[in-house]
């Protein structure tokens, strides 16, 4: 985020960049940038998305190009920007790095929306309730990997202050549960009732909570964070076992040192299967699948099939 107050003065708020970068781009923005130009173009609160290799105004600053862009490997760019009434305006832009997809319209759109949130509702996800992390922070730039993950911004008694469009459209039981209560039932009430001890615990303790969730069509992983400035909301992520992210296998041979076989018999048993289905699935003896579950044990330094499933649901929420 960049911030220009009245006097002229500004500051950058970034994520994904070394200070070296933050300082070069610091000494280009108030002479070569050509977004806050391009941005004063539009209506505020509407994101302009660019390919910096083609978009005229950035052909025509070589320097910026050269010295920052092409280093840095910055391909495309979605930004938007608004004026406070005190004059102050804040510019939020999101980059691309090299090798990945251009941004779309759409996702400029879905930015419009969540900037609309951010400024009249004033429910700010914090950077790490966003799960932005340091080893990966340049691909965790990438806006469409935040908002097409449903999540929600809500109070100790579960009222929504905002929910994004994922969240709005997902079937999963617990979603359905938290923004249509009306619907009642027993096991709407059991959802409901873990996602407020939930919530409670991350704001009485003010740092963030996990769970695992039971509900009629998945096990769900619920992670809820402080939001930044408002200790009454909590940010809530859910991560249903089922539909976990595909690179979740590769992460646990990676991280942990785990067999090709012991990575699936893991995100079987994540997935709720019992030993024996997932000894008749791999067409192997159940005391096979015991000792390899024994050794995922000991590289994963877990001690029973809760704690590694919870493990797992952790790393399927990053």
């Amino acid at each position: 985020m960049l911030v220009v107050r009245p006097d002229g003065s500004h500051s950058v708020l970034a994520i994904g960049h070394d200070d070296n970068a933050i300082s070069q781009y610091q000494d280009h923005f108030s002479h070569l940038d050509p977004l806050p130009r391009l941005l004063a173009e539009r209506p505020h609160g509407r994101a302009l998305v660019i390919d910096t290799t083609r978009h005229p105004a950035y052909l025509e600053r070589p320097e910026l190009s050269n010295d920052y862009l092409r280093p840095y490997g910055i391909d495309h760019v979605i930004a938007t920007q608004w004026r406070h009434p005190d004059g102050t305006l804040h510019m939020v832009g999101v980059q691309r790095f090299r090798g990945s997809d251009p941004f779309s319209v759409a996702q400029g759109a879905e930015l419009d929306r969540y900037v609309h949130h951010w400024r009249v509702e004033g429910a700010i996800p914090s950077p790490e309730g966003l799960d932005v992390r340091g080893a990966d922070a340049r691909r965790s730039c990438d806006i469409a990997a935040q908002i097409t993950v449903p999540l929600a911004v809500v109070d100790s008694r579960l009222g929504v202050a905002w929910a994004n469009a994922a969240a709005r459209r997902s079937q999963g039981a617990p979603w359905v549960a938290l923004l249509d209560k009306r619907s009642g039932g027993v096991q709407q009430s059991g959802v409901m009732r873990h996602l407020r001890e939930l919530v409670g615990t991350c704001l009485r303790k003010h740092t963030s909570a996990e769970a695992l969730i039971s509900a009629s069509d998945d096990t769900w992983f619920a992670c809820a964070a402080p939001v930044a400035g408002k200790p009454e909301l909590a940010l809530l992520r859910l991560t249903g076992m089922h539909h976990l992210a595909p690179g979740i296998r590769n992460r646990l041979e990676h991280l942990y040192g785990l067999t090709r076989a012991e990575a699936e018999i893991t995100l079987q048993l994540a997935r709720g299967d019992s030993l024996d289905t997932i000894a008749a699935s791999r067409a192997v003896r159940l005391e096979t699948v015991r000792t390899q579950l024994r050794t995922v044990y000991r590289k994963t330094g877990t001690h029973r099939q809760g704690e590694l499933v919870f493990l797992v649901g952790v790393l399927g929420n990053g």
